[in-house]
């Protein structure tokens, strides 16, 4: 009697009596096969190289099963390997300053700051807008024609009128053009001193005064 020939009632059975589900593992195979043998004739029992063969399926099965689970456990050991090295690496930027992909500026009050950006292309025409935490634009500064890579510009800390802006944490938006008229991507990007470093679940943040950046954004570490 071939497994195939059990009946759907025996098949869909487990040993408790509940019904199994339709994927077949390594225990409903084995279920099958001694179903099979207890239902077998003992006139005509089962073909001797058709049992080894069914045995051989059942071995197969197992050792998949076996490979199957060893992968998962290495990609869950190579997860918490790797989430332990960026731990570590991110802790060692603590005191250094780093470059990473972000728009936000730091402003105290007193000194001007620092824009950093960088253009995929040459452009004719540079201009940045500045805006405060209400994302008010408070300020625009043309910058003019700038060759390709990475660029700066200086924002003194004052509005279009003049006027001197309170401290805080501002944003700016590069905006860019070639002689056609069109449109130059730019990468806004921060700079400043890691002073610490949170973990939590939206991963990695290393912290530059109040502003936070993601570890996957910094591009570079520039300093000590």
């Amino acid at each position: 009697m071939d497994i195939t020939q059990i009946t759907s009632s025996q098949a869909q059975q487990t040993p408790l009596g509940g019904v199994a589900n339709q994927t077949m593992g390594r225990d409903d195979f084995l279920l099958l096969l001694v179903t099979q043998l207890s239902n077998q004739d003992p006139l005509n029992p089962m073909d001797g190289q058709q049992f080894a063969a069914q045995l051989a399926q059942f071995s197969s099965l197992e050792q998949l099963i076996n490979l199957n689970d060893g992968m998962a456990q290495s990609a869950q050991l190579n997860g918490l390997l790797a989430q332990s090295i960026n731990s570590g690496v991110a802790a060692g930027l603590i005191g250094k300053d780093v470059e990473a992909v972000g728009n936000q500026l730091r402003f105290d009050g007193t000194e001007g700051t620092t824009m950093h950006y960088e253009l995929d292309h040459a452009a004719a025409s540079v201009s940045i807008d500045v805006f405060d935490e209400a994302g008010r634009k408070v300020r625009t500064i043309e910058a003019g024609g700038q060759g390709k890579g990475e660029r700066s510009a200086n924002w003194d800390g004052k509005g279009e009128d003049g006027a001197d802006l309170p401290a805080g944490t501002y944003t700016f938006k590069v905006n860019a053009t070639d002689a056609a008229g069109n449109t130059v991507n730019a990468t806004h990007l921060m700079r400043g001193n890691v002073d610490r470093v949170s973990f939590s679940q939206d991963g990695i943040l290393l912290w530059i005064g109040d502003q936070s950046i993601p570890m996957g954004n910094v591009r570079s570490v520039i300093g000590a």
